[in-house]
């Protein structure tokens, strides 16, 4: 089987149709000359003006025949190859924003616009699996993969125009004990309120992504560590005040959350360096008992 890139836009078969009616247009008025010059021109040939301007207004009319026949047939199988090109982009995955309006027949027209139709489908079903491919189903924060792309581009951001930019590494103890004793849909919902309490302290240029079962991180834009540390405090603060308890067990479960804090440039250039900090802080905050990690 060929690839697309040797499919021809015109099929074998239109080709020779095309030649076909090309030679058949081409034949008829031949002969309708040979035709018309036998009626005029006696035998001998004799070579006078008149026989000459006779033969050279047969030769004019059957030349005239011959190019009239080619514009028709070309104008009828033009429409055909360009919806053939549509076709041949579409199945190659070039969903082109606009495609040339196919004109001179009305079934091909319809036909034109279904492909457009189909193409532009086509194009805002990847763009809505893209964009679903950047998110956490459960919370829909962005996951890890874009985190960290993200971050890059802030820094190069934050680089160009002069800006600190931090990075924050949240690790939140409890959610497996909430897991065990109240099941996975409360502990589901413990992470989706997690969720919100981030989004909910953000700006507007901030990015907040789940990274791992029970961690989250986020992109603190334009903030330096100072800065950075009111925001995951406020974040904190609230989280702190979940409590989860059921009337079977006497002690309410809370959660726990741990910090690592770097920011740009102090910590690093590059998104691997900020997380690789942040997430080693978070680490060691855990293991100290601090809430938040920023400078060890």
């Amino acid at each position: 089987m060929g690839t697309l890139a040797s499919i021809s836009v015109m099929p074998s078969k239109l080709r020779y149709k095309l030649l076909t009616a090309f030679c058949l247009m081409s034949l008829v008025p031949i002969l309708v000359g040979v035709y018309i010059a036998s009626l005029f021109i006696k035998f001998p040939f004799e070579v006078n003006p008149v026989n000459l301007a006779t033969i050279s207004l047969v030769v004019l009319f059957s030349l005239t025949l011959s190019f009239l026949g080619y514009q028709i047939t070309k104008q009828m199988v033009s429409p055909i190859a360009s919806v053939a090109l549509q076709a041949k982009n579409i199945a190659a995955g070039n969903l082109v924003e606009e495609a040339t309006d196919v004109k001179g027949s009305e079934e091909l027209e319809d036909l034109s616009k279904s492909l457009k139709e189909i193409s532009k489908n086509a194009r805002d079903l990847l763009n809505k699996v893209e964009k679903l491919s950047q998110k956490d189903k459960l919370t829909g924060l962005y996951n890890a993969a874009y985190i960290r792309e993200r971050l890059e581009e802030e820094i190069l951001r934050s680089i160009h125009y002069q800006r600190p930019c931090s990075f924050a590494y949240f690790a939140v103890d409890g959610l497996s004990v909430l897991a065990l004793k109240y099941g996975e849909i409360t502990a589901e919902e413990a992470i989706k309120s997690i969720a919100g309490v981030l989004n909910k302290n953000l700006s507007e240029f901030d990015r907040a992504a789940r990274v791992a079962k029970d961690d989250f991180a986020i992109i603190i834009a334009d903030k330096n560590k100072k800065k950075a540390i009111e925001t995951v405090e406020a974040i904190a603060k609230e989280i702190s005040e979940f409590a989860f308890i059921k009337e079977e067990f006497r002690e309410a479960i809370k959660l726990g959350l741990f910090v690592g804090i770097s920011e740009n440039p102090i910590d690093g250039i590059t998104a691997d360096e900020l997380y690789i900090k942040a997430t080693t802080r978070a680490r060691s905050a855990m293991i100290k008992g601090n809430l938040i990690e920023a400078f060890a």
